[in-house]
């Protein structure tokens, strides 16, 4: 495999990726059309240079981005998840190509399956996150309001409880104190996200005392990082 042609493929395909999610907010019938057309032509070249993962993860997109097109009143989501779930496997791609550390530390101990709950007020980005989360073995719940959060609190019993910090309708730090509370002496953590720098939000941050911050804008693959950190200094 050219590791010259894959790395063009990858750099193409993040920049339609990332026109694609821009697009979905208000979508167009040319424009899904086109990015459907785009998805099928990175599908088509990750199979030449035998790339299941992300061929299969186009695949999907254009599916998605052809429903979209044809009016589909909840293709919106789908889209949205595949196109996050491609880009997450785009930007690993693109670090393993370039010899970044990490990629191979990102799944828990074989002996531990930890559970995780994910909330956000979007349920598309909870959803996108927990695909992430998914594909590297994790069991996953999620949840966009407090009382479906704290319901999952009682009956799935998460070890890792990962959360937007700014969520106008939820109370994060009351959350985040439910949570610990249910945990009783179970070895747990809390990590909490957003799509602001630490600087920005450290107000919140030294007000709940997460055990690790993570910004939106580090991508998925760093929130994977350290929720799998986590997960190795609690139960390696």
């Amino acid at each position: 495999m050219s590791e010259v042609v894959l790395a063009r493929l990858l750099e193409v395909a993040r920049h339609k990726v990332v026109a694609g999610m821009a697009m979905i907010g208000k979508p167009e019938r040319d424009a899904a059309l086109q990015l459907a057309a785009d998805l099928h032509a990175i599908a088509g070249e990750a199979s030449v240079l035998d790339r299941p993962e992300l061929c299969r993860a186009a695949q999907d997109g254009e599916d998605a981005a052809r429903l979209l097109a044809g009016g589909g009143v909840d293709a919106a989501e789908p889209c949205m998840r595949s196109l996050r779930r491609l880009g997450y496997l785009l930007q690993e791609a693109s670090e393993a190509l370039e010899g970044k550390p990490g990629s191979g530390e990102r799944h828990i101990p074989v002996a531990f399956s930890a559970k995780l709950l994910i909330v956000d007020d979007s349920p598309v980005a909870a959803l996108a996150l927990a695909d992430v989360f998914e594909m590297h073995n994790y069991t996953v719940r999620v949840a966009s309001t407090f009382d479906k959060a704290v319901e999952i609190l009682s009956s799935y019993a998460p070890d890792i409880l990962v959360s937007d910090v700014h969520m106008p309708a939820l109370d994060v730090a009351e959350l985040c104190r439910r949570f610990r509370a249910s945990a009783g002496e179970r070895r747990t953590a809390v990590v909490l996200v957003s799509g602001r720098s630490a600087a920005e939000v450290r107000e919140r941050l030294d007000e709940i005392k997460p055990d690790v911050f993570v910004s939106k804008l580090a991508g998925a693959v760093a929130v994977l990082d350290r929720v799998s950190a986590v997960c190795r200094d609690l139960w390696a």
